[in-house]
């Protein structure tokens, strides 16, 4: 990541000082300025956010060409990253609480038409929306980092393509406010 090897060299230089020469008692083993390079999760969603902001055009653009519903395959490819993405989640300890209780065929059912209609298709989404299907989970920035790994990692098991991953993310991304709790 960019910003770690500048942030790295950063502490490397405020230590080294004015003479080239790092004082041994002052001097930070490799291992704490790595961790102090490694972004908040804070930046790390900032981070999404300007990189969906900065591929907008771009993803404007592709969609005008062909929705990302058939980018993606339809309803069946579609239903089976969800489907991924739902069992993901049910092994991420980050964020598995969150399913306590859910019915997972129901879920699978709601998320894929929501992702579905979402990304172009005929699907109807009749589900609550995202502010009132997630507010009483109190969620964090560092859950929804969590799910969105998930997601992630579930379109690259599926072998969809890294413009239609983006624009999944950014769609994602999109949702944050309405989906973690301020």
């Amino acid at each position: 990541m960019k910003a770690k090897g500048w942030l790295l060299a950063m502490v490397v230089l405020s230590v080294v000082g004015c003479n080239g020469e790092a004082p041994p008692e002052e001097a930070a083993p490799a291992e704490e300025a790595e961790a102090a390079a490694e972004p908040t999760v804070e930046e790390m969603v900032a981070g999404m956010e300007a990189d969906c902001a900065a591929a907008a055009e771009a993803i404007t653009a592709r969609q005008a060409e062909s929705s990302l519903y058939e980018r993606l395959g339809g309803h069946e490819a579609i239903h089976g990253v969800v489907t991924e993405t739902v069992r993901l989640h049910r092994e991420n300890e980050t964020i598995v609480h969150v399913l306590e209780g859910v019915d997972d065929a129901h879920l699978i059912e709601q998320v894929t038409d929501f992702l579905a209609q979402a990304a172009g298709g005929d699907e109807s989404y009749e589900g609550r929306d995202m502010v009132m299907a997630h507010a009483h989970l109190g969620l964090t920035n560092e859950h929804f980092l969590a799910a969105g790994g998930d997601v992630q990692t579930a379109l690259q098991t599926a072998g969809v393509g890294e413009n239609e991953i983006q624009e999944v993310m950014c769609m994602f991304v999109s949702l944050r406010s309405e989906v973690v709790a301020s």
